[in-house]
């Protein structure tokens, strides 16, 4: 998928979720960071192909060690050692980013080192992925307007 279909993805759970956090706007960075971390290990990914992610790229194949829910539990965990207020936007916009990618055609390993894949049937950037965005956006716009203006 696209970033910005993850993106459109992450932010609705963020609407549905946000209520439940002291801290919203934390919540919502790390759900972002989240959403975006896992694709840091390709160079043709929106914040991947800056220079400061190519030794990530150097080590870790696209889909690899990055996008499973091996390295999301571990990367997780970690932060909550440090940051327990942190920990769960981040692993819940990195288990919907996985879960998305479970939908395309390059699939995940979700279980990483294991070789059991989970493959769908969506192309990135086809068409599927152009209209879920597209209807993510307009349910995300409805779930903003209604807090906003109390409908």
């Amino acid at each position: 998928m696209q970033l910005r279909t993850h993106l459109a993805i992450g932010i609705f759970f963020v609407l549905m979720l946000a209520n439940y956090f002291d801290n919203k706007w934390i919540f919502i960075l790390m759900v972002i960071a989240g959403t975006i971390f896992p694709d840091l290990d390709s160079s043709y990914s929106a914040f991947g192909k800056f220079l400061v992610f190519r030794p990530f790229q150097f080590f870790i194949k696209h889909r690899g060690v990055f996008h499973s829910f091996t390295f999301a539990v571990l990367s997780s965990a970690l932060i909550y050692f440090f940051w327990k207020t942190l920990a769960f936007g981040f692993f819940l916009g990195y288990s919907v980013h996985l879960i998305a990618d479970c939908f395309t055609y390059s699939g995940v390993r979700i279980f990483w080192p294991l070789d059991f894949k989970v493959k769908g049937f969506l192309k990135t950037g086809g068409v599927v992925d152009e209209i879920l965005f597209i209807v993510l956006v307009i349910i995300n716009l409805i779930f903003i307007a209604k807090i906003i203006f109390g409908l």
